[in-house]
């Protein structure tokens, strides 16, 4: 699990995460049943707060990515394929639905859009 934070963001602290971790277990790199270390250990090895790192298992939790056993810790949940594929693509939706507006303003086409995400998406 490799978690990298950015202080050239907007974006809190436990949102960085949640994003990361989110990401690593939609795409299949942190596996259904795998156990998370423990939110201590998270937060010594990235030098912050224990809270951000709660804050980021608890949305996690709340979005069904993980579950928590009380003294077992924290494991990926088994999400099914349609699970995956719905969480998947909401999040593109939401990351690309602003841009997608300013090109509507802007009055590109569909297909002058598709081009330029083509052309983002292969480099």
């Amino acid at each position: 699990m490799d978690i990298v934070l950015s202080q050239k963001t907007d974006k809190p602290i436990y949102t960085q995460i949640y994003e990361q971790i989110s990401a690593q277990i939609m795409s299949g790199e942190l596996a259904a049943g795998e156990k998370l270390p423990p939110i201590r250990t998270v937060a010594v090895n990235l030098r912050i707060s224990v809270i951000p790192v709660k804050q980021a298992w608890e949305q996690l939790e709340r979005e069904g990515f993980i579950s928590t056993a009380v003294g077992r810790g924290s494991f990926v949940s088994e999400l099914a394929h349609h699970e995956i594929s719905d969480k998947r693509n909401s999040t593109a939706e939401e990351l690309l639905a602003p841009g997608v507006s300013t090109c509507r303003e802007m009055g590109l086409s569909l297909k002058e859009v598709q081009d330029i995400v083509g052309k983002l998406y292969d480099a």
